[in-house]
């Protein structure tokens, strides 16, 4: 059987910019984290600084980190 999209019984879907969902996605979090990295002077961020500066958990800055270094935007230079 084919695929096909759900129909929608809703309203349409939020613009990114209104939607609270949207500001707590991966994906704006990844633009922040990534921001963080481009401001900072030695181009290094302590992942719990990190975690504290944008209101996250650090579970969330693992899963950032672990994506970006596994397509070779990051690297760790430490634990912990």
């Amino acid at each position: 059987p084919a695929l096909t999209p759900p129909k929608s019984s809703g309203p349409p879907p939020k613009s990114p910019q209104s939607s609270s969902r949207y500001d707590s996605s991966l994906g704006l979090l990844t633009r922040k984290f990534t921001n963080l990295i481009s401001t900072s002077l030695t181009r290094t961020v302590d992942l719990n600084t990190a975690a504290a500066s944008l209101g996250v958990a650090k579970r969330r800055i693992y899963d950032i980190t672990n994506v970006l270094e596994g397509v070779g935007v990051v690297e760790k230079r430490s634990k912990n």
